[in-house]
């Protein structure tokens, strides 16, 4: 999980690098298959997210007069919430150590 919250960021990056331009040919079908995987791996929000970034992107492809701003803050929106993911991963990770290590000395102290 932690890979694709690391492949959408990049995304997200690459999006932005492009001054939210349509960020070239492939960037809607990337986006389009990103929202997949978070599909499948159980991150809904991030589905959704990362799908409505892929229609707001294409609809700029066929529009003369760009407006930033609710691009912008789609993209604000999917940022906010891959930190929120990476700190549930990081709790998570806290947890299992702590769960690991109170197994190894049986509940109390080594």
């Amino acid at each position: 999980m932690t890979e694709l919250i690391q492949e959408v960021q990049l995304a997200l990056t690459e999006l932005l690098q492009s001054g939210l331009d349509t960020g070239g040919p492939a960037a809607a079908p990337r986006l389009h298959a990103l929202a997949a995987r978070c599909e499948e791996l159980g991150l809904h929000t991030g589905a959704s997210l990362l799908t409505q970034a892929e229609e707001a992107l294409a609809a700029r492809a066929h529009t003369m007069e760009k407006d930033d701003l609710p691009l912008a803050a789609l993209l604000c929106r999917t940022a906010r919430y891959l930190e929120l993911c990476r700190e549930k991963l990081q709790e998570e990770s806290i947890t299992l150590r702590w769960q690991a290590f109170d197994c190894e000395t049986e509940g109390g102290y080594p």
